[in-house]
């Protein structure tokens, strides 16, 4: 019985030397693809094309995204093969490249959000003082901190300009909630222009599971 994964399960399994097996079909894998993975499309999967694979380590397969079926039904199809260690990487490609992760194909290299990711954003805890916030934020090269919780999940913003009007306090009661986020596989030249449309300095970048990545500066598109 196959098993659906997240990626914190992909990353694990891949550590302890799993197969990876893209099922899209031919021209997708060619464009762009996870590191490592051999193409298997679902339509040509059978016993014959899975006779390149090892039935005695843990095979992992992915498609396109949460909502395309492609990879359950190949997970159930090597089943059948008799491979007993089938994982679903059910998130899959677009999981995958929103993190900002290393790719492979025709397409990887080109510039994506992740290729101007910096990373010395001043961070704070909710439950920080003002004090301490303001001394981090004072020597950050942005004028702002973001606050994110012990995981890393992005909670809030908080401006420079909030804290030199604030006597005391803590920085949940000073943060804004729920600053716009891009993901870190967005092209380079479409966040640019989506930046100057807006006339903004810079963008926010997180994971799909909400952690932060760091910041990208226009400037640096």
């Amino acid at each position: 019985m196959s098993e659906t994964i997240g990626y914190e399960g992909l990353a694990k399994l891949l550590d302890e030397g799993a197969q990876l097996v893209e099922v899209l079909p031919r021209e997708e894998y060619a464009e762009e693809h996870l590191p490592g993975a051999i193409n298997i499309p679902l339509k040509e999967l059978d016993r014959d094309s899975a006779i390149q694979l090892d039935t005695e380590r843990p095979v992992i397969v992915y498609c396109w995204d949460q909502l395309c079926d492609m990879s359950p039904r190949a997970a159930a199809l090597l089943d059948r093969l008799g491979f007993e260690r089938v994982y679903d990487y059910a998130a899959s490609k677009v999981d995958y490249l929103a993190r900002g992760l290393p790719r492979e194909g025709e397409k990887a290299g080109e510039r994506r959000a992740v290729d101007a990711l910096r990373k010395d954003i001043a961070r704070c805890a909710p439950g920080d003082s003002v004090d301490e916030a303001r001394e981090r934020i004072e020597t950050s090269p942005f004028g702002f901190g973001l606050v994110v919780d012990e995981s890393g999940v992005l909670l809030g913003r908080l401006r420079r300009s909030t804290l030199e009007q604030s006597e005391g306090g803590t920085v949940d009661q000073l943060m804004e909630v729920g600053p716009s986020t891009v993901r870190a596989d967005v092209p380079g030249e479409e966040l640019r222009e989506r930046l100057e449309k807006r006339d903004l300095k810079c963008a926010i970048v997180t994971a799909p599971d909400g952690v932060l990545l760091g910041v990208v500066r226009r400037a640096d598109l």
